[in-house]
């Protein structure tokens, strides 16, 4: 299954399995479709990360999660009203969904001890109040069964239709009633898609930098898209159109002049308002990069490319030092350059760009800058000089770059003696600095890129559960304190 449509294969098969799953939680089939689509987008933004390690279930246990943290009555017509939410949510869990009863006592926290007792207490509750839902007497699995196997579409995926005649206990009665919400709320791919392609391009227009932990000298920058931030400027874009008047009075700053001693702060992505036909490869003035400096002046970046391309799905990248007097940025005629803004001078990466999005970053003093495509050669310029330097590989990941030039490179490659493994991912240094390295990593602490200590030996880099923690360079080992990032909307970690 390729990178480019996993997703979409993922949204497919399971989609409709979710929407019912939260139909049977809250008896509405509006609120139903809202809370599969949330939970989908919720975790799926972070695919990369997620896409080997169950995502079925995150996506259940999110899912579970928001509907006991509403706790919004359903209509009093629904049959399973009658049961409390916790207890709707198991009986949903073991019965419609099939999970194993750990993992039931998992999504909804009940006691595994209770577990059973409480469900047969349920579904007599069911056969009291609506003697025909329930006809037969319950069949849970027994303890030591396997619930489905969340690697490949399951029974639960497929319950799209109301008949099973063969089971006419509680999971035939679920599976009949879930079977009434109509197909129209139960097509989740195409809207959970929109939404994660609309996040990340938020993401990259919202940015901020955050200090968020120090081991000795080291202290990493992560750079956040924050929840409240994204959720300002999706209220921003959802008004309404505006009209040709308010279009005309459209601030737009003056572009960046040739030369610029106030050194740049931050970035972000000018909005075209009531527009919807900018081009990023040659985005109008309203819609190129904004760049605010350290005085509060506004500048736009001319000639560059900015924003989102729908077809691609790739983001338009744009790196700054951290001394603000260096941007590296893609050009309209599609090469990547970086300009010293005090002087005006710009030099070319002499790389030949990806067909993925790429990634750029820069050394801390602003001397070096890399870029990468995920899927081909790798590329980092000395500025001072105007040489450019490469790694090679079929997927190079430039995870950070010190004051001397040392890059800390990521490499996947074909697994043919690994059992269970068709690739692994190698972690190594290339440069001035010779460090041990060259030994394997989970891949998944490198889905937002690394940043280096100032003596090259110590990475900040994000697990899989959004925590910020320290490598040893030359070793690989993750140790020392970790840092819960969970409140924000993570793009990558920088400096």
């Amino acid at each position: 299954m390729s990178k480019s449509n996993d997703l979409s294969t993922f949204l497919v098969d399971y989609g409709p399995s979710f929407a019912r799953t939260a139909y049977l939680l809250t008896g509405d089939q509006d609120r139903a479709r809202t809370l599969a689509t949330d939970a989908l987008v919720t975790v799926c933004r972070r695919w990369p990360a997620i896409r080997s390690t169950g995502p079925a279930l995150l996506v259940l246990r999110e899912l579970y999660r928001r509907f006991l943290a509403a706790d919004v009555p359903p209509p009093a017509t629904y049959p399973l009203a009658v049961l409390p939410p916790r207890t709707r949510a198991a009986v949903v869990a073991r019965y419609h969904d099939a999970l194993h009863p750990q993992q039931v006592a998992m999504l909804t926290g009940t006691w595994i001890g209770e577990l059973d007792k409480e469900l047969q207490q349920a579904l007599a509750h069911l056969r009291a109040a609506h003697p025909g839902l329930v006809p037969a007497a319950p069949q849970p699995r027994a303890e030591g069964e396997q619930g489905p196997d969340w690697a490949h579409p399951s029974e639960t995926a497929q319950a799209a239709a109301p008949h099973a005649p063969e089971d006419q206990g509680p999971r035939g009665a679920l599976v009949a009633l879930a079977a009434e919400l109509p197909a129209t709320h139960t097509d989740l791919a195409q809207p959970v898609l929109a939404l994660i392609g609309r996040k990340r391009r938020i993401r990259v227009a919202t940015w901020t930098t955050v200090s968020v932990g120090a081991v000795g000298a080291f202290v990493a920058l992560i750079v956040l898209g924050v929840n409240a931030m994204v959720a300002n400027v999706e209220r921003t874009i959802a008004q309404s159109s505006p009209t040709s008047s308010q279009q005309a009075e459209e601030d737009v700053p003056d572009p960046l002049p040739a030369k610029l001693d106030d050194p740049i702060q931050y970035a972000y992505l000018g909005y075209c308002r009531g527009r919807t036909d900018n081009d990023p490869s040659n985005p109008q003035p309203c819609a190129q990069w904004r760049l605010q400096t350290t005085s509060g002046n506004e500048w736009r970046l001319g000639g560059a490319r900015a924003g989102y391309e729908e077809d691609s799905r790739t983001s338009m990248p744009l790196a700054i030092s951290q001394d603000g007097r260096r941007i590296a940025y893609r050009q309209l005629d599609g090469a990547y350059v970086v300009r010293d803004v005090p002087s005006g001078a710009v030099k070319t990466i002499d790389v030949e760009a990806g067909k993925e999005s790429a990634h750029l970053t820069s050394s801390p003093n602003g001397r070096y800058f890399s870029v990468d495509f995920g899927s081909a050669d790798g590329a980092t310029l000395d500025f001072d000089t105007g040489v450019t330097h490469y790694e090679y590989g079929d997927e190079v990941r430039i995870l950070a770059v010190a004051d001397d030039g040392t890059r800390v490179v990521a490499e996947k490659e074909k697994a043919q003696d690994v059992p269970g493994h068709a690739s692994i991912t190698k972690l190594f240094m290339n440069g001035l600095t010779t460090l041990e390295g060259d030994y394997r990593v989970d891949p998944g602490l490198l889905d937002f890129g690394g940043a280096l200590s100032p003596d090259g030996r110590t990475l900040a880099l994000i697990t899989a559960d959004s925590e910020l923690v320290t490598m040893d360079g030359r070793t690989g080992r993750v140790g020392g304190p970790r840092t819960d990032l969970a409140d924000y909307d993570l793009i990558g970690v920088e400096r």
